[in-house]
């Protein structure tokens, strides 16, 4: 048995975590779900990630929107 003094926190129980929840299509769902699996990561994770993406391209595109406008 270890006792390293070390506390697990789950994700719903760290204040540095927030719950996000939506809808979407049945199949990607699905996708999603299946992605995750092969990938050996949770669908919290998976989220995670995918968000980080989506919001990674999203501050690419005002950015680029940004220099055209400022042309």
């Amino acid at each position: 048995m270890f006792d390293d003094g070390l506390t697990v926190v789950s994700k719903r129980d760290d204040p540095n975590y927030s719950q996000v929840s939506g809808h979407i299509p049945t199949e990607m769902t699905k996708k999603f779900k299946i992605a995750c699996t092969m990938r050996g990561v949770s669908h919290s994770d998976g989220l995670e990630q995918a968000i980080a993406i989506w919001l990674a391209q999203d501050n690419d595109s005002s950015s680029l929107a940004k220099d055209k406008e400022n042309e």
